[in-house]
């Protein structure tokens, strides 16, 4: 079931004794903030895969070793897991119970990243890789270009890779911080 609406499935899901959830979607959609909150809400385990993806001062894990991490992480009985990687995506959202995927307006993720640079400028984020702290460079602005890519590059195939498991998933799509919200509100009410 694909759903922007938060219905009585959710309230099924979160009163599960194991717990897969898969949190989706572009850079600054706030991915990270909703793993925290719904961390607090669960005690779930949280992972973030930029943390497994990049080595410290930036240097990218070798694709195989990154998928068998990826993999290890997957297979555990309980996780929330924050990141996109369309490379390694499926296996994890075959592996979740429970799929969001924010699909926010671009104006939206430019907004969070921005805010993000100024206040860790030269430092680690609490959600990103260590020894990676935000910088202002030339692969910065390479990543905005990524960033800005991404709505006409790949809600498409997530949305039909969801659609392929949608029978036997949860899976929510929000396309505004109130959609959000009000899951946050709901799931912490249970």
């Amino acid at each position: 079931m694909i759903s922007a609406g938060i219905g009585d499935e959710l309230v099924w899901n979160m009163r599960l004794i194991k717990q897969r959830i898969a949190i989706i979607g572009n850079a600054g959609s706030g991915k990270s903030t909703l793993t925290q909150k719904l961390h607090t809400i669960t005690n779930l385990p949280v992972y973030y895969l930029d943390q497994y993806f990049w080595k410290p001062g930036w240097v990218r894990t070798d694709a195989d070793e990154y998928k068998k991490m990826h993999d290890a992480i997957c297979d555990k009985d309980e996780w929330i897991i924050d990141g996109i990687n369309l490379r390694v995506m499926e296996y994890r959202i075959e592996k979740a119970d429970m799929v969001i995927f924010l699909d926010m307006p671009r104006y939206l993720c430019f907004w969070r990243i921005f805010k993000r640079m100024i206040k860790y400028h030269g430092k680690e984020t609490p959600s990103g890789p260590k020894g990676c702290p935000e910088r202002f460079n030339w692969a910065f602005f390479k990543f905005l270009k990524w960033v800005w890519d991404f709505k006409k590059k790949y809600p498409a195939t997530v949305k039909a890779l969801l659609k392929k498991y949608s029978d036997h998933k949860q899976i929510y799509i929000f396309k505004s911080q109130q959609e959000v919200d009000a899951f946050i509100k709901k799931a912490g009410n249970l």
